[in-house]
């Protein structure tokens, strides 16, 4: 992977064949940094600013992709305007309004007996956090002590065992998503967004630090610029790497404050108004 803030100049000659200009965020460890519980990833004052900017420019489309519910994704950002999708594509909120696909109710009743039976194996085991989130079951273990981290591991295993047929687990950063077996993903929410965008040529932008954002890196693969959030030696299908959320903040800034994109160039570095650290941005 390339860092993207070094190879501004290379994106630029792409650029210029676009009119328009879809921006993708994934919100946690993206737009804000890990935390130890998901209540406490707040967004910055400076990130709300930016993506106000990027919401107001006339070239840009704006979408923040997550896998928390969309309810929660919109009380973290709030931000009218833009496209939210929760529950990693299951939930759309845009200004058409808010699109979601529920579980059944035997789904539902199978993920409340799923979730009980988890929490009687972990028993009291100090960290484990149980989100519920309507369609899926997040369990996170990043308070978990590291000597207790294999059982959450063996007891998951266990969980597939039982439910594999119907249910599906995704493992991401200290969690592990217990999902209904069906076609969603970040990827396909991603297409289905982009198959709604005015015949304009549009350049997409994915930016996601997460195995879940691997499905979007995939199919935007030749089609756009996808941008792992994260250190350069991970494994990702990402053609480029910015490396925590103040990169991704900081290149972000350089986008919206010099609209239209395609003026966003060489010249404004020498003029000393897009270089930061020495860097193209």
């Amino acid at each position: 992977m390339k860092h993207l803030l070094q190879d501004w100049l290379t994106i630029r000659g792409q650029i210029h064949r676009f009119s328009s200009f879809y921006f993708f965020l994934d919100y946690d460890g993206t737009l804000t940094p890990i935390v130890s519980r998901p209540e406490l990833a707040f967004l910055s004052s400076e990130a709300r600013e930016v993506l106000i900017q990027l919401r107001d420019c006339p070239q840009v489309l704006l979408a923040i992709i997550s896998g928390r519910t969309l309810e929660d994704l919109y009380a973290m950002i709030g931000i009218p305007g833009i496209t939210y999708v929760g529950n990693h594509g299951l939930e759309i909120r845009n200004p058409a309004g808010i699109h979601k696909k529920m579980l059944s109710a035997s789904r539902r009743r199978e993920i409340k007996q799923i979730q009980a039976a988890l929490k009687t194996s972990f028993g009291a085991l100090p960290g484990i956090l149980f989100e519920d989130k309507e369609s899926i079951l997040s369990v996170h273990y990043r308070m978990v002590a590291r000597e207790n981290q294999e059982k959450v591991s063996r007891e998951i295993e266990k969980f597939m065992k039982k439910w594999g047929a119907r249910w599906t687990v995704i493992p991401g950063k200290m969690v592990y998503e217990i999902r209904p077996r069906a076609d969603f993903h970040k990827g396909k929410a991603v297409r289905d967004l982009l198959k709604n965008v005015p015949l304009s040529p549009v350049l997409p932008f994915y930016f996601g630090d997460d195995q879940t954002d691997e499905d979007a890196f995939h199919f935007l693969k030749g089609r756009g610029i996808t941008i792992f959030v994260g250190p350069p030696g991970s494994a990702s299908e990402a053609e480029y790497f910015l490396q925590n959320p103040a990169e991704v903040l900081e290149f972000l800034e350089g986008i919206a404050e010099t609209a239209p994109i395609g003026d966003f160039t060489a010249e404004k570095n020498r003029n000393g108004s897009a270089k930061k650290n020495g860097r193209m941005i």
